[in-house]
């Protein structure tokens, strides 16, 4: 079964599990944060070179936690254009005219949980990112996509049992463009 298959169910199976039984421990989340690109521009017809940027980053969420240390997520993600104007991509060497990517990606996660206290939970997590990524330099363009890790390290803060406030840094191991968010948002917990 392909890998994109498999996060598609997962997204679906989690998606009808909370708008069909609203289950007790079920959520949903938005952020919203920086999305940091490294792109290697060679990937693009006739180029060289590569570039760092950020970009507007959004994502929605849901999940389902089993107890409170352990939890299922799947999200989706926007990863907004970044763009760089003219620059040398060797001392000397050609300039490229201009350059942008933009990614969107779907992921898996498996949810770590640690609660400091009744506010405050460490979160670690660990899944899979589908992704695909279109890349553009001197006005040629070339399309990348993959499934590959990802994970990240986040911090909740409950103003009450229901909602949270989330400050998240995650990392995927695509191989072009490499990204990198750092997000804050809510979450909307079913109780």
């Amino acid at each position: 079964m392909d890998t994109r298959t498999v996060i598609l169910s997962t997204v679906l199976s989690v998606s009808s599990i909370v708008s069909t039984t609203v289950a007790a421990d079920a959520y949903l989340g938005a952020s919203v944060g920086t999305g940091q690109y490294k792109v290697d521009l060679s990937g693009v017809p006739g180029e060289s070179g590569e570039f760092e940027d950020n970009g507007t980053a959004t994502k929605v969420y849901g999940g389902y936690n089993f107890n409170q240390y352990l939890a299922a997520e799947a999200s989706y993600y926007n990863f907004a254009e970044a763009s760089i104007g003219a620059f040398e991509t060797a001392p000397g060497g050609p300039v490229v005219t201009g350059a942008a990517v933009s990614m969107k990606g779907l992921g898996a996660y498996a949810v770590g949980m640690y609660p400091v206290n009744k506010r405050l939970n460490l979160i670690a997590k660990l899944g899979v990112l589908s992704w695909d990524a279109d890349i553009s330099a001197n006005g040629k363009s070339a399309t990348n996509s993959g499934t590959d890790a990802a994970y990240g390290l986040a911090a909740s803060y409950a103003f009450t049992k229901e909602l949270l406030g989330v400050a998240e840094w995650e990392s995927f191991e695509s191989d072009n463009p490499e990204l990198a968010m750092f997000s804050l948002g809510f979450r909307f917990v079913f109780k």
